[in-house]
């Protein structure tokens, strides 16, 4: 059994902000006493919730979980930065572009250090040790956590083969075979002595991990209650299992060693997946609860669509000012931080064009002609664009000076609205304020072609508060999720016309009048992670499936 010096015990006791109740021997205290302890244990687990919201394991910044998934889908086609690169600390994620050394190391550095939070909570329980139902959901959540960290590591670090004709040429091949080569696998159980010599192992043997530790998961947390979202529930657990199985019958075919029966693979994506909806009794986000300017995207408790989420409060001035904070990196309307509103984040032009303008998620992003509108423009007819002989814009009914101006005073509060429809955005600020800092001065060289978000708000609204405005909350599951993957397996399991109506059924919740009107397997395939791309756009969650989709 371990023994830590009392001093060290008790620096830790006063880290995670309660101290140990009981009665300890004086110089140092056991495993078993740190497990019997409430007031420990609960210390531990917001030590791992903590970490979410910022963590330096290498010396590079508090980096956060969300802006970890934010810098992957910097690695999508949809998700680009209309403005000024060179303060875009994300951009070797858009390239492939490592030279950056600390940059390519985040994702290992991360996910170990959420790995040993969880590990040295359930060292504190041997195999056999009669646990009470309180220690229950502390296992049973760390359990949840641990595969939810192998899952992502292991599809973030598993090797694929460039298919890019125009990037493959430019990247060096591997020196060995990497094929079907996961990450290295650390539990409570591994020794210094082992972790110094740990070598990768298969993709496959780390899902057999993810597999057993949701299964535990699973037996630890039937019958938790849980306090709030932060927390993983049975719901989760089941949209873990939903996740481990549409990656893995995604390649069963490509590669795998030993998970190779596709059918019973998608079978179980499927019942997971509608296991998932059910046990957790949450429902689709709604268009007001989307595109609420206070709470929008940032508040876990003003809808029922978030399974499991992370939490900045407005007291942790450490990860609510990092510049790898979701507010800081995504905000359109703040001022917070250049490397997040100067380089900007916004929709790819052919995915806004394509995405229907009877669908509410559409709002998300901001038209061209919230920049620039002709004064010649005309209702109905198509965006109409005024330059004169040298190129430069004119007639803008925004701005009759500049157009090029990041200065507030040449900009104009006034919005006609949407073309299609005349709908204006909710700001936290004002039309001048946005239009100023997403100008060409500013470095937005495609505008106004720029559709810059605006579902990521800041909390409260405080675009220009960095303090209150970085304490926000970010998804880390949401039950649309489920009805994506249920029509994906669908698709492979029952054929076109199931995965249709599976899919109707989400994407009608955001556009009542919509159809599928595809009729090949690849084609109803393709416009499911279209729908998916826009539903999760800057949540992380593309970034996966465009990688096990390659």
């Amino acid at each position: 059994m371990k023994r830590y010096i009392w001093i060290a015990a008790a620096a830790i006791a006063l880290a995670f902000t309660s101290c140990i109740q009981e009665t300890f021997p004086t110089d140092y205290v056991l495993d078993s006493q740190i497990a019997q302890s409430e007031s420990a244990l609960s210390g531990m687990m917001n030590a791992v919730y903590s970490t979410f919201a910022a963590s330096n394991p290498i010396s590079d910044g508090n980096m956060s979980y969300g802006a970890m998934k934010i810098m992957l889908d910097h690695g999508t086609s949809s998700l680009l930065n209309p403005g000024y690169n060179g303060y875009n600390t994300m951009l070797q994620y858009s390239y492939g572009n490592f030279s950056y050394a600390n940059r390519s190391r985040w994702p290992v550095g991360l996910y170990y250090t959420y790995i040993k939070g969880v590990n040295d909570i359930i060292a504190l329980f041997p195999e056999g040790t009669e646990v009470n139902d309180s220690q229950k959901g502390y296992l049973g959540q760390c359990y949840a956590f641990r595969a939810l960290f192998y899952l992502e590591i292991t599809q973030i670090m598993e090797w694929k083969k460039p298919t890019d004709p125009v990037i493959a040429p430019k990247l060096n091949q591997p020196i060995s075979d990497l094929t079907n080569l996961g990450v290295p696998i650390v539990t409570e159980q591994t020794t210094s002595d082992v972790a110094s010599n740990n070598p990768r192992v298969t993709v496959d043997e780390n899902f057999d991990l993810v597999l057993s530790d949701l299964a535990q998961a699973e037996k630890y947390l039937t019958g938790f209650n849980r306090e709030d979202k932060i927390q993983p529930n049975l719901g989760v657990v089941y949209g873990l299992y939903a996740r481990a199985y549409l990656f893995l019958a995604s390649r069963a075919k490509k590669g795998a060693a030993k998970y190779t029966d596709e059918a019973d693979l998608w079978n179980k994506a499927y019942q997971y997946a509608q296991k998932a909806i059910e046990t957790s009794g949450c429902t689709p986000l709604t268009e007001d609860q989307w595109l609420d300017p206070i709470n929008g995207f940032n508040n876990r408790n003003s809808q029922n669509s978030w399974m499991l989420a992370y939490s900045v409060s407005e007291s942790n001035s450490t990860a609510c000012t990092t510049d790898w904070n979701p507010a800081n990196t995504m905000g359109t309307e703040t001022n917070y931080i250049v490397y997040g509103w100067r380089v900007g984040r916004g929709l790819a032009r052919h995915w806004y064009e394509r995405l229907s303008d009877n669908d509410w998620r559409k709002k998300s992003w901001l038209s061209p002609n919230f920049f620039y509108e002709s004064t010649n423009q005309k209702p109905g007819d198509p965006y109409l664009v005024e330059k004169d002989a040298t190129g430069k814009f004119i007639n803008n009914k925004w701005n009759s000076v500049d157009n090029t101006s990041n200065d507030q005073a040449n900009w104009s509060n006034d919005y006609s609205g949407r073309l299609n429809d005349g709908f204006k955005y909710s700001l936290n600020t004002s039309a001048s304020w946005v239009r100023k800092q997403a100008s060409i001065a500013n470095g937005f060289l495609g505008w106004p072609w720029l559709y810059l978000n605006l579902k990521f708000r800041p909390h409260n609204g405080a675009a220009l508060d960095i303090n209150t405005g970085g304490a926000i909350d970010f998804p880390m599951m949401r039950v649309e999720e489920m009805y994506f993957i249920k029509a994906e397996a669908a698709l492979h399991t029952s054929g076109v016309a199931a995965a249709k109506t599976a899919l109707e059924e989400i994407v009608r919740t955001r556009n009542s009048s919509y159809t599928c009107d595809k009729t090949s397997e690849a084609d109803v395939l393709e416009e499911i992670i279209f729908q998916k791309d826009i539903e999760f756009w800057g949540e992380g969650v593309n970034y996966f499936d465009d990688k096990r989709l390659e």
